[in-house]
């Protein structure tokens, strides 16, 4: 038969062979596109970056990987905090000072009972305690609230230590040696009671706390002005730097006695909390209790302040916060962790798409980070292997719920 075809029926017939392979490549083509769109959109968006001593954050991860730890929350006030501009933990001076016992009972209490404000900044942005209680509810983690000096006290169980707020940091007299003391000693004893936690997450509120934390870093040695944060938007450096600077050439006298002991750094110029989680860092090293302190400059002063006390590096000891953190347009906070020699890693969780007004704030610099909001995102990741979207789908409901009741 084919020695019969005339040549234009042999261009024809090739034409249709040339036709059906360039059709069998396209449709193989459009099955691979097809199995790499299915491919990414399957792929988690990547929940967490290290961001400074990637060995030591990736050993923490390696040794902590799908375990749930113990949520400790530590509140403390300092009078620092009561400097007009200091800082943005409340509407007002006087919303302020309720603020610590008031995050510490919404996450400890139900919601019927918590039949109070949750706090706002001046700019009316909610606090960091609904991330915070997402994740808590959501890891059906057990929480352990620590007093060490509050203004007021939480309604929820807690333990107090009645120590009572700290004075400004501009006196050099903010905690006393006895209360110093106190509070380091509780913080190491209480680590070696939590060995039957695999690792415990640490986090914080103390309003006022970066520039107790900028003058303990700067009475440590470090440089950091303009590295530490800020929960207002554009920062508050310029009035937090000249209160540091001013606490320290008033009361120069007291570096000798700091060079000797570094934990006077926060006697001199700190909050409880230093203290008293710079002995619960302390406490776990001697049990190999790794921990996760979960913040920004608060707790990478902390790490420094431990690891002058330790006069070496903490072991299984990490910093974990946000990517509004480390992101910080008016911090450095990545030198900053280089500075302190400290493991950290952030979340990288944002809220650009949210449907609430009050979490997009946070892409504009409000808020950043508290109540161990930063580290406890970590943990969902490390423990559930959440992926982010589904993080932000239970912070949203988190929030919605509280809109309708306190905010």
């Amino acid at each position: 038969m084919t020695g019969n075809l005339v040549p234009g029926a042999l261009c024809k017939a090739g034409e249709a062979n040339y036709e059906r392979a360039g059709g069998n490549k396209k449709m193989a083509m459009l099955k691979t596109l097809i199995e790499q769109v299915k491919e990414n959109g399957n792929r988690k968006t990547k929940s967490v970056s290290l961001i400074t001593k990637g060995r030591d954050c990736q050993a923490f991860i390696n040794k902590v990987k799908d375990k749930k730890p113990l949520f400790v929350l530590v509140i403390g006030s300092t009078e620092t905090a009561l400097i007009p501009g200091i800082s943005a933990a409340g509407q007002n001076i006087e919303q302020l000072k309720l603020t610590p016992a008031l995050d510490a009972d919404f996450l400890l209490l139900k919601k019927e009972e918590f039949n109070k404000t949750l706090p706002v900044s001046p700019s009316g942005i909610p606090s960091p305690a609904i991330l915070s209680k997402a994740m808590i509810d959501y890891m059906s983690m057990y929480v352990n609230v620590i007093d060490v000096g509050a203004f007021v006290k939480p309604r929820g169980t807690h333990i107090s230590l009645n120590m009572g707020p700290a004075k400004c940091l501009t006196s050099g007299k903010a905690l006393g040696p006895i209360k110093t003391n106190f509070l380091f000693q509780k913080g190491e004893k209480l680590a070696q009671n939590l060995t039957t936690y695999p690792y415990i997450v640490v986090g914080e509120c103390v309003p006022g706390g970066t520039t107790t934390a900028l003058s303990v870093l700067c009475s440590l040695g470090i440089n950091a002005f303009d590295l530490v944060n800020s929960s207002f938007p554009e920062g508050n450096n310029l009035w937090k730097n000249q209160t540091v600077k001013d606490a320290l050439l008033s009361h120069a006298e007291l570096f000798t006695l700091i060079k000797k002991n570094p934990l006077k750094a926060a006697e001199f110029f700190g909050d409880p909390m230093q203290i008293f989680v710079c002995g619960l860092i302390k406490g776990a090293q001697k049990v190999n209790l790794p921990i996760m302190l979960a913040g920004g400059s608060q707790m990478l002063a902390v790490y420094y302040l431990a690891k002058k006390v330790l006069e070496y590096d903490p072991h299984d000891t990490i910093v974990a916060t946000t990517s509004w953190i480390t992101n910080d347009k008016n911090a450095k906070t990545k030198h900053l962790a280089e500075l302190c020699g400290a493991p950290l890693i952030s979340s990288n969780v944002n809220f650009q798409e949210s449907r609430h007004e009050g979490l997009r704030a946070y892409e504009m610099g409000h808020i950043k980070e508290g109540v161990g909001a930063g580290g406890l995102m970590v943990t969902a990741d490390l423990y559930k292997d959440i992926p982010q979207e589904e993080i932000i789908n239970e912070i949203e409901k988190v929030y919605t719920s509280t809109a309708s009741n306190n905010i």
